[in-house]
């Protein structure tokens, strides 16, 4: 076995082998120990991926050009220093290899939460972790490795990883499920709820408090994974920017329109423009079309007075 897959089948273990110890001061041994085994089972591939003879080179981080032998331009890797994340993205996105990397930033974002003590390592808090990363790295070493998971990784190890995974998978079914209690004002909110976390922990195991509220904006959630209270206020932004992130992402670079924008009346980025409605204050459109051209209005052109960018610009300078 390659040093590099060596190394990353032990941090998994070693992770486990944290993660199922009595001493609750290792879970963060256990973050640390899985998110390197699963960022060195994607610098295997890239090991592999490498040519011979180039020193790995689409592992290091720096790389220089080289004249073969036979005259041809080569690349070699040189330095003591590998990819990072970033780097790791951009060269499987260059060389067609597939990787869930919403979950992987997920696994990261977990990290970086609890390194900091932005979040405690709590068992749901952990679950998580393990259950994200069980999704990565089963799917990665099958299809990108050509391994089988529990072979390579040994049966404590999968069975914990495959255990823990359905115990979350209940838990947050089950926060789903209440949920899809509440009496949603439109479909749009009903996907956005989906994607509610935790102000203190960021956990996706929210719940709400009283599910027949009756106004949206008057629910609260209780986290089931450090216990903390959010108000439907503290969590609804970040929630739709997290439902809408892959729209607004290829609105960006690849052009055309944004799902969601600014609102005119509570001024936070919670307007969808399919609906015409602020998912956070119920705002709507006083005006829909400009009153000269008929152009289509958006919550940006509401001081205008029913009038686009352009024609109030007009009025203002006839004026």
């Amino acid at each position: 076995m390659d040093t590099i897959l060596k190394n990353a089948v032990t941090s998994i273990q070693l992770g486990i082998e944290d993660y199922l110890s009595a001493d609750e001061r290792r879970s963060l041994s256990a973050v640390r120990n899985l998110t390197a085994g699963l960022l060195l089972l994607f610098k295997e591939k890239l090991r592999r991926l490498s040519p011979a003879g180039s020193d790995e080179v689409l592992v290091k981080k720096q790389l220089r050009l080289t004249i073969k032998d036979d005259g041809s331009l080569g690349m070699q890797g040189y330095g003591k220093k590998t990819v990072d994340v970033q780097e790791i993205k951009e060269r499987f996105q260059s060389l067609g290899v597939t990787v869930d990397f919403k979950r992987v930033d997920r696994i990261i974002d977990l990290r970086n939460e609890i390194e900091h003590h932005r979040a405690n390592s709590s068992a749901s808090g952990m679950r998580e972790l393990l259950a994200t990363s069980f999704v990565v790295i089963r799917d990665f070493i099958a299809t990108e490795l050509h391994d089988v998971p529990r072979e390579l990784l040994g049966e404590q190890v999968w069975s914990t990883l495959l255990d823990e995974s359905d115990v979350y998978a209940s838990e947050k079914a089950e926060c789903l499920a209440c949920m899809g209690q509440v009496a949603w004002e439109s479909p749009s909110l009903a996907e956005v709820a989906t994607y509610i976390r935790c102000k203190e922990c960021n956990s996706e195991l929210m719940r709400p408090v009283d599910a027949d509220a009756l106004h949206v904006s008057d629910l609260s959630f209780q986290c089931m994974s450090c216990n903390q209270p959010s108000a439907f206020d503290d969590v609804i932004e970040d929630a739709v920017s997290d439902c809408f992130f892959a729209e607004s992402y290829i609105a960006m670079t690849d052009g055309g329109d944004v799902p969601v924008t600014t609102c005119h009346e509570c001024g936070r980025a919670t307007f969808v423009l399919a609906e015409g409605a602020c998912l956070a204050c119920d705002g709507t459109l006083h005006y829909t079309k400009c009153a000269v051209c008929g152009e289509g209005l958006g919550p940006d052109d509401q001081d205008n007075h029913g009038l686009c960018g352009y024609h109030a610009w007009q009025a203002q300078n006839d004026d």
